[in-house]
């Protein structure tokens, strides 16, 4: 027991000796640093506490298990890299990509085009939007090969047919469909075009009757007046190109006599 007592009064000297010797080696200012360290060690420790950090340790912990630690570290330094690469012109033009990105979007959603993507889908599945394009190209070409003087004769070309138009529209061209309809209408025109045919080939006949009509009349007035008499009628009967004009005309008032009479 005397043994056992005397130990720890040993250990207790021993103790008491080095606490003296740590006090007298620190100074005042080693004194004021380790306080304020243990001061804001508290704080941090006070503020882990509010903050509900207590909650996030096991998160950490895994974290640093599975290296992903290590990745933010890795993506931390890529971003100084770029941070450090960029220069104030090349951040100016990303700043201004991406306001004009963001104001294109503010656009399109209020125009409402977003109503617009389906059939804008369809297009590019269909391959219209190709056809398109190609239109638009074919145009562009057309635009760049037409020079000043093709312009202004197009444009000349339209506006005389406008006016061609416009003139027979105010001629009384309703009134030429509406007689067009009334012939489609009761077989008229089918029948006119089904003699259109005919008539053509006979228009050198006709022609021609016109013709000797016109030289008759002029030889008839410059003929010299008939005698008159039976003796002038018989001369001309004895004529025989008189008989045969004259068997000519019968035979016609007989064709036109056949032809009424099957009209009625």
């Amino acid at each position: 027991m005397n043994t056992n007592g005397q130990a720890g009064g040993t250990v207790d000297v021993e103790v008491e000796r080095v606490i003296a010797a740590a006090r007298d080696a620190l100074t005042d200012e080693m004194v004021s640093r380790l306080a304020s360290t243990a001061g804001d060690a508290m704080e941090l420790m006070d503020q882990v506490t509010r903050s509900g950090l207590a909650r996030a340790l096991p998160a950490l912990a895994q974290m640093a298990n599975n290296g992903d630690f290590d990745r933010l570290s890795q993506v931390a330094r890529l971003y100084s890299s770029a941070q450090d690469s960029l220069t104030d012109e090349m951040v100016g033009r990303l700043s201004q990509a991406v306001g004009d990105g963001l104001g294109l979007l503010d656009q399109i959603n209020r125009a409402g085009l977003d109503r617009a993507i389906p059939a804008l889908a369809e297009m590019v599945n269909n391959g219209d939007l190709h056809r398109l394009v190609k239109l638009a190209r074919l145009y562009g070409s057309a635009e760049d090969a037409l020079t000043d003087e093709m312009v202004g004769r197009l444009a000349e070309t339209v506006g005389n047919g406008l006016s061609l138009l416009d003139r027979f529209n105010r001629g009384g061209a309703e009134n030429v469909v509406k007689m067009l309809e009334g012939l489609n209408e009761n077989g008229s025109l089918d029948k006119l075009a089904t003699m259109l045919p005919q008539l053509s080939e006979r228009l050198a006949t006709l022609q021609q009757v016109l013709q000797s009509m016109d030289v008759a009349a002029a030889a008839s007035r410059s003929a010299a007046p008939s005698a008159g008499g039976l003796g002038g009628l018989w001369q001309m009967m004895r004529d025989p190109e008189a008989q045969d004009t004259l068997r000519f005309m019968l035979a016609v008032g007989k064709e036109l006599r056949k032809g009424w009479r099957n009209t009625r």
